[in-house]
């Protein structure tokens, strides 16, 4: 019996992973990263650009009530002139956010703060343009990559005080 447990102990066999094993995963690992890293990119810029929306909302909102008042866009400047949130639109990747009103069409400019990750995409300029011509109907957004718009600026237009779309 003594035979037998020594022969089963001489044919255990020393275990570990072959160079070419490694270098598979090694290569396996290299591909996941480079579809992977892109793919996180384009969700940071996305989740940087929404914050355009979210520090607008006071502005939008100050928009459509005037609008709804006087029945018309207000003229530039007078956003501004309402203060509260609309004074200073900033956060963390906006820069700045002005209102501008020309030819019954009122603008939001947001531009980025020039360290985020849409101002260092390249394919897009700095900036995301919110007009309407009636708050009521929604909010239209242009300027950056289409890749790059928040989620609430892909539909057919985005709501006067929210982010969510009309449709």
């Amino acid at each position: 019996m003594q035979t037998t447990a020594k022969n089963a102990l001489r044919n255990l066999k020393q275990g570990g992973f072959t160079l070419i094993e490694l270098m598979i995963v090694v290569a396996i690992i290299g591909v996941l990263a480079s579809i992977a890293v892109p793919q996180y990119q384009n969700y940071t810029a996305r989740a940087q650009a929404s914050e355009g929306l979210s520090v607008t909302a006071g502005m939008r909102a100050d928009i459509a009530e005037q609008y709804s008042l006087n029945g018309s866009m207000p003229a530039t400047g007078a956003i501004e002139e309402l203060g509260g949130t609309s004074a200073d639109p900033a956060g963390r990747y906006v820069q700045d956010a002005s209102y501008a009103f020309d030819n019954s069409t009122g603008t939001i400019t947001v531009t980025y703060q020039a360290d985020t990750a849409i101002a260092n995409s390249s394919d897009s300029n700095n900036t995301l343009l919110i007009t309407t011509d009636d708050p009521s109907t929604g909010w239209t957004c242009s300027g950056l990559d289409s890749r790059l718009l928040p989620a609430g600026c892909r539909g057919e237009a985005t709501t006067g005080g929210g982010d969510n779309n009309d449709s």
